[in-house]
C-alpha cells in the first residue's frame, strides 16, 4: 500500500496553476481599467477644450455682429474658409432679423449665432463635439441723443 504522501505528491502543481491563471486575469482586467480610465481623461480634456474653441467661435462673430462704434445693422460675417482653432474645426452659422421696436420707430438687430467645435472624425471613438447657441440684439437707432429702442 502506498503511503498518504506519495498519492498527494504533485497535488500543489494544479493548484499553483491555478493561482497563477486567476492573478494574470486579475492583472489584466486592472491594466484594461487604467486604460479606460486614460481613455476617459482624455476625452473629458478634449471635451473642455472643443467647448473653449467653440466659445471662442461665439465670441468673435458676437464681435463681428455687434460692431463696436458703429450705428448701422451689420449683416451677418464672413467665416473664414478654414476656421481652426487649436486643431478644433470651428463652424459657424448666422441668422439675422430685423424687426422693429414696440413702439414701430427704432430698428432691433436679433442675431442667432450657432458654433460648433469639432476634433476626430465623426463615429470614431475619438471624435469630440462641443456647440454653443446664442441669440444677441441690437438696438440700432440713428440720433444718439434719441430715445433708446423699448
Amino acid at each position: 500500500m502506498k503511503s498518504i504522501a506519495y498519492r498527494a505528491k504533485g497535488f500543489m502543481l494544479p493548484v499553483a496553476i491555478f493561482l497563477l491563471v486567476t492573478l494574470a486575469a486579475l492583472v489584466g482586467y486592472a491594466m484594461r481599467l487604467s486604460v479606460l480610465a486614460q481613455v476617459g481623461t482624455i476625452q473629458d480634456v478634449q471635451g473642455a477644450n472643443a467647448y473653449l474653441a467653440a466659445r471662442a467661435g461665439v465670441e468673435w462673430a458676437a464681435y463681428q455682429v455687434l460692431a463696436p462704434g458703429s450705428n448701422a445693422i451689420q449683416n451677418c460675417p464672413a467665416v473664414p474658409a478654414p476656421f481652426t482653432i487649436n486643431g478644433f474645426n470651428i463652424v459657424l452659422t448666422c441668422n439675422r432679423s430685423v424687426p422693429k421696436d414696440k413702439g414701430n420707430t427704432q430698428d432691433i438687430g436679433i442675431y442667432s449665432i450657432t458654433s460648433t467645435a469639432s476634433v476626430g472624425v465623426a463615429g470614431s471613438q475619438d471624435y469630440i463635439e462641443r456647440r454653443i447657441a446664442v441669440t444677441l440684439s441690437r438696438c440700432l437707432y440713428n440720433d444718439p441723443a434719441g430715445e433708446e429702442c423699448n
